[in-house]
């Protein structure tokens, strides 16, 4: 069976990794308790100015900025307060004696990078990676948890502890901390550059000409859609570790003989760098939320992650019944800030893999919520309780509605593969407490140009479902056929597979022709969905809205089919009740 392991992907596995980090974090030692404070007498500025014995140095920088100004009326701010022995420190490290001695920009620059706008952030909401909001530079600060002579704290960008926090004031909360925050100065392209353990990797960058692409400060970039970057980087030793000693040896792997690399999208090595690289500003918090990152690869090729435990595992896919192993992410060494983005380390090797589109045999049954109900998943004659959405890779509107799992008994009449079909509840386009449309996830899609097929069974016949790949309807390509709709009809099974074909049917299991029937149904057919152009190697998502009328409960799906469309459409033949496939 052509199928993938599905990734977790929800906010509950984000809450889960967030958590289990700053478990790790804290095992041996304990929380260090912060009192809440509650002073809505106080608005920021005023709070600062009231005690200089703490605070005198920076309340100097705010009435220099005139920056005192704006944090005292009314309003919704988080903002870390660096105090005196923080800023003399800061100052003793900048050559400065006094704040008089700064350039005023470079004071508002560093005020702007200590609040956060609109939104008030307490400490229930630091998670091991960024916060939800940027500040007013426009730049991410990223929590964590330290354990300090046996007790745990909280540190910000690795710079700062925060010495007390959740203040709450008038017009936000205050965390006080001890170190003051620098904000990123330079681009990824030199951090990279300027970090010794990247030499070959930034020499392919400037082969290829993507170091001058990620050597653009957000605020400069001339597209908007091309201002953040994320960066998987290989240091040197995972190079050194797979036979790469120096960039000669990578361009050697990569580029083809006597290509010149520079900006040439068509060579190997420009493929194998933009691979890397992600148009958008993306944290481990971010990666981890989505199950994969289109690159800026010509191709649009995707980066795939996925959570395991604690580690972050990119391009870890099954594709076409092979498990690559991908590369983890160096989680010490990533969530690096940079003036257009953020840079994170690998501790293995990642790349383009290019595959000729693929068959592939879906089975909608399979779910790791079933699956793991180990005492019904195609144990014959047993079924689950309805689950409702979302699943992992199963999501509809109506929260009362379910899908059920089912394997039919050995000696039952009806044939589908693996002898198990999930059903819906209330399939139809009724009054909202119907379930009125459906997405699913699919496994791994190669890129390419496919017909699809799908299996099902019904009650009625007035309804049918408009089928959706990615948001977008399917090609129609068989005359007087419309396909852009799953019709809850019943064909004729006498046909021969090529007169099935071009009327939107095909056979796929063995079931025995019932003469008296003279029907399909769901037991001994796919339904011809039409045609997609994958986009890009990677999961998708079909969804299936309820048109017309009513549907009978339930409607079953078996099976969906991705076949190439150069691919001869009648085979396989026969998907089997045990599982097999037979050509």
């Amino acid at each position: 069976m052509k199928t993938t392991l599905p990734k977790i992907k929800n906010k509950l596995v984000l809450l889960l990794f967030a958590c289990s980090a700053i478990v790790l974090y804290m095992s041996g030692c304990k929380k260090q308790a912060y009192p809440p404070l509650v002073n809505t007498q106080f608005n920021i500025t005023s709070y600062i100015e009231n005690d200089p014995a703490d605070f005198s140095l920076f309340d100097q920088i705010l009435q220099k900025t005139g920056y005192d100004g704006f944090l005292q009326p009314y309003g919704e701010y988080t903002i870390f307060v660096p105090n005196n022995s923080a800023v003399t420190l800061y100052m003793k490290s900048k050559g400065k004696t006094s704040i008089d001695q700064f350039n005023v920009d470079s004071l508002k620059n560093l005020v702007r990078y200590h609040v956060i706008q609109n939104d008030t952030i307490t400490t229930d909401l630091f998670f091991d990676g960024k916060l939800r909001t940027p500040t007013m530079l426009n730049q991410y600060l990223t929590t964590g948890v330290v354990n300090v002579s046996g007790t745990s704290s909280y540190i910000v960008n690795g710079q700062a502890l925060i010495l007390h926090s959740n203040i709450a004031l008038g017009n936000g909360i205050l965390h006080v901390i001890d170190h003051v925050l620098q904000p990123a100065t330079n681009t990824i392209a030199k951090l990279i550059d300027l970090n010794s353990k990247y030499t070959i990797f930034d020499q392919a960058l400037k082969a290829t000409g993507l170091y001058d692409t990620l050597n653009v400060p957000a605020t400069s970039a001339a597209n908007p859609a091309r201002a953040y970057f994320t960066v998987f980087a290989e240091p040197d030793s995972v190079y050194q570790s797979i036979g790469i000693p120096n960039f000669a040896a990578l361009q050697l792997k990569y580029s083809s003989p006597g290509s010149d690399p520079l900006r040439n999208p068509n060579d190997g090595l420009y493929d194998y760098m933009a691979y890397h690289i992600l148009a958008e500003n993306s944290y481990l918090t971010d990666i981890i939320s989505k199950p994969s990152h289109i690159s800026i690869s010509p191709g649009q090729d995707v980066i795939s992650d996925v959570l395991q435990n604690t580690t972050i595992q990119l391009d870890y896919d099954n594709i076409l019944g092979v498990q690559y192993p991908g590369a983890s992410v160096d989680r010490p060494h990533s969530n690096i800030p940079a003036t257009n983005g953020v840079l994170h380390s690998l501790l293995g090797d990642i790349y383009i893999k290019v595959f000729p589109p693929s068959e592939v045999d879906w089975d909608l049954a399979d779910q790791p919520e079933f699956r793991k109900q180990t005492s019904i998943f195609r144990v014959a004659g047993k079924s689950s309780v309805g689950l409702n959405s979302p699943m992992t890779n199963i999501t509809f509107e109506n929260a009362a509605a379910t899908v059920n799992y089912s394997c039919q008994p050995a000696n039952n009449g009806t044939y589908y593969w693996w002898n198990d079909v999930i059903s819906l509840n209330n399939f139809r386009n009724g009054p909202a407490t119907q379930m009125i449309d459906i997405t699913f996830t699919s496994p791994i899609i190669i890129k390419g140009k496919y017909k699809v097929w799908i299996s099902y069974g019904h009650g009625s016949e007035t309804a049918g479902a408009q089928i959706l790949f990615d948001g977008n309807p399917l090609q129609n390509v068989i005359p007087n056929l419309n396909t852009t709709y799953l019709g809850f009809t019943t064909s004729n099974i006498s046909a021969s597979g090529p007169v099935l074909e071009a009327n939107g049917w095909k056979r796929y299991t063995e079931a025995p022709y019932t003469a008296t029937a003279n029907q399909f149904y769901n037991t001994v057919a796919l339904f011809y969905c039409g045609i997609v152009n994958v986009p890009t190697t990677d999961h998708h998502q079909l969804k299936l809205v309820a048109i017309g009328g009513a549907v009978g409960t339930p409607t079953v799906f078996d099976m969906v089919q991705f076949l190439p469309v150069t691919q001869n459409q009648e085979e396989p033949r026969y998907f089997n009740r045990d599982g097999s496939i037979a050509q």
